[in-house]
């Protein structure tokens, strides 16, 4: 870089704040919910540009990356902003400038193409008439910032799911679930605890192989996850889809346990849905000839506030051992062979 374009950059961040602005970007992203730190950069982005529409579309089906903001209440835009993104090759340019006629107060449109993680995003910018003769070099600074950013963010999501993930089913593992233990306000009083067992899971991968084991983990993981799911998708009244958090959440903690934590359930509705989860992971096709008996031991109890949590988890896994010791006398069946 020339010594003239050098300090034409310095003296272009230092009057608009630039540094600033892409230090509160990055300080944004220091959160476990990545998604939530990319909404929060993009909010500060609007407030920087000090008003307009915002949206960053992927043409990836299930991102987790959407954010829509503005400070107006013209739908009609945001939806031309749609239909524009949607019909443009992205493969061609990387960046658009393009006049906008359905509105009076919003001129133009922005458009950035970024390749991150093999997936396409485009961030869609207007911003109001007076605010649109920004110089050149701003957009190209914003940029390089984006990309920055969205990479710095993909690579610390695979991080934190490397260390909190399990990967053979998706839940969270065990490392996230002491964390969430020792994070645990114990004074909470709708807090459910419940440990799960699966039915002898050891016969059958020592007697049919460790993939119609896994079979059955991941049966039982899907089916435990429909019951307390730990996200639900609403759709708000712009049409866009939001991820809420539900409270609660399923943790594969060991080869055949499970457990869960949800402060949105009540005892009485706990215990129904492991009773159901139990009845249909029952039903799980293994995939052999032999008729092999499976399903879920379970013990869900309620935290008493202000008790320690050791405590807890001491009184599910009494009711859950003594639910495997019927399950066995069930089915005639003596533990361990």
């Amino acid at each position: 870089m020339s010594k003239e374009k050098f300090e034409s950059e310095m003296a272009f961040m230092k009057n608009n704040q630039f540094y600033l602005f892409y230090e509160m970007l990055v300080q944004s992203l220091k959160t476990d919910n990545v998604s939530k730190g990319i909404n929060k950069s993009l909010s500060l982005l609007r407030n920087y540009l000090n008003s307009g529409i915002i949206v960053l579309y992927s043409k990836s089906n299930g991102s987790s990356y959407a954010y829509n903001k503005s400070d107006s209440n013209d739908n009609n835009l945001i939806q031309v902003i749609g239909c524009v993104v949607n019909k443009i090759d992205i493969q061609k340019k990387e960046f658009y400038y393009l006049p906008l006629n359905s509105s009076d107060n919003f001129q133009n449109i922005m458009l950035f193409h970024m390749i991150i993680e093999d997936t396409n995003y485009i961030m869609a910018i207007t911003n109001l008439q007076e605010k649109s003769e920004l110089e050149s070099l701003f957009w190209e600074r914003l940029k390089e910032t984006m990309q920055i950013i969205l990479k710095r963010a993909a690579s610390y999501e695979r991080n934190i799911k490397a260390i909190t993930m399990d990967l053979l089913t998706g839940l969270d593992n065990r490392n996230s679930y002491e964390i969430r233990l020792q994070r645990l306000n114990e004074a909470d009083k709708q807090l459910i605890y419940g440990i799960f067992d699966l039915f002898r899971l050891k016969y059958v991968n020592d007697n049919y192989s460790h993939n119609i084991g896994d079979n059955y983990i991941k049966g039982a993981a899907n089916i435990l996850s429909k019951y307390w799911p730990k996200e639900k998708i609403v759709v708000d009244s712009d049409g866009i889809e939001k991820h809420l958090e539900t409270g609660h959440c399923i943790y594969r903690i060991g080869g055949d346990e499970f457990a869960l934590l949800s402060n949105s359930d009540d005892l009485s509705i706990s215990n129904m849905k492991a009773q159901l989860a139990a009845s249909e992971i029952g039903l799980i096709d293994l995939g052999i000839k032999e008729k092999c008996p499976t399903g879920l031991n379970y013990g869900v109890v309620h935290h008493i506030p202000g008790d320690y949590m050791k405590n807890t988890v001491a009184r599910a896994e009494e009711i859950m051992h003594e639910n495997k010791r019927k399950m066995y006398l069930k089915y005639n069946i003596e533990r361990r062979k």
